[in-house]
């Protein structure tokens, strides 16, 4: 009889365990939207949940993403990869209408990890749909260098992956080193030491502050209409050190008569040879035309800003860098 009222005990509570698993409770609803998702300009589905535009995980793998499942963790990992072939196409599925169900939502224990941080619904579970997992488009901004835009006007939301490397050149600014007066060039030099950084030598170098140069992989993210950020070429801007203006006139007077933008962000086509007479840019010993001088917009100090006419997209492959103003 015990045996009995066992079995009828085992069998009830594997009833009962089916009936939870067959019943689970559904958390939202996927609608339709009039909002459009956009992975470094390549559109992609998109749905609304609790008012946040979600996309299917899975589908990152067509735009350049490499998305793995760990089911000994329960964890699905989300890494970016520059150079992964993106075999996604223009083509969206045609919108249903707004505001319709497209799926039913429920909880799950499996985690998402964003280039290594913990995402999803709680920061503990994630939004299902029977096999995938939905992630909010604005969380994909935990890769370095990502940017979200959100065009209200076009309700459009943009995700852009951003390959960038940076140069900065470690200057000795000896404040109690004299200074030349009235200079009117300056040339300074990179080179690449064991430890994979740039060692500083030139001549007036001291008169550049916070000088940087920069690639970025795709300039549509920026807010500014200026040229210099809608090429994706090799930059490199400082700014005058101006405790010493009257020892700078000189070399500013040089620098504003070759600017290639003015004031009102025109071209100045006549100055692009001048540009480059004065200006003379080596890297790795080869000699790099400069396309564009101007002054990038700064509330506090004036930034000369330098585009030149070439793409690198590994800084590895940087040694040396020479630049000569005279």
């Amino acid at each position: 009889m015990k045996k009995m009222i066992c079995i009828l005990i085992l069998f009830c509570c594997f009833l009962l365990g089916e009936g939870i698993v067959c019943a689970a409770p559904i958390m939202e609803k996927a609608i339709y939207s009039d909002i459009t998702a956009y992975i470094n300009d390549i559109p992609i589905l998109s749905y609304n949940v609790d008012n946040r535009t979600m996309i299917i995980a899975e589908d990152l793998v067509n735009y350049g993403f490499d998305v793995k499942y760990v089911e000994k963790e329960r964890c699905l990992y989300i890494d970016y990869d520059e150079n992964k072939e993106v075999t996604a196409n223009n083509i969206q599925e045609q919108k249903k209408n707004i505001g319709d169900t497209a799926f039913d939502v429920y909880p799950t224990d499996i985690f998402i990890k964003i280039n290594g941080i913990t995402t999803g619904y709680q920061y503990g579970a994630s939004y299902n749909i029977g096999g995938k997992m939905l992630v909010s488009i604005e969380e994909l901004d935990r890769f370095k260098n990502s940017y979200i835009i959100w065009n209200e006007e076009q309700r459009k939301i943009y995700f852009y992956a951003v390959p960038h490397w940076r140069i900065v050149a470690n200057i000795d600014y000896d404040y109690k080193k004299e200074k030349t007066e009235n200079i009117s060039d300056f040339k300074l030099q990179l080179t690449r030491n064991e430890q994979g950084k740039f060692d500083v030598t030139g001549e007036n170098e001291q008169y550049l502050i916070h000088f940087k140069m920069d690639w970025f992989g795709n300039t549509k993210v920026r807010d500014f209409e200026k040229s210099w950020f809608e090429n994706a070429k090799v930059t490199f801007d400082f700014c005058i050190d101006e405790c010493d203006m009257t020892k700078t006139e000189k070399l500013i007077q040089l620098l504003n008569n070759i600017l290639t933008i003015n004031s009102e962000g025109n071209e100045v086509k006549q100055n692009i040879a001048s540009a480059n007479e004065h200006i003379k840019v080596f890297i790795n010993g080869e000699k790099i035309a400069v396309s564009v001088v101007e002054l990038e917009p700064d509330f506090e100090r004036t930034i000369y800003h330098f585009e030149l006419d070439k793409v690198i997209k590994n800084v590895e492959e940087i040694q040396t860098v020479t630049i000569e103003c005279k």
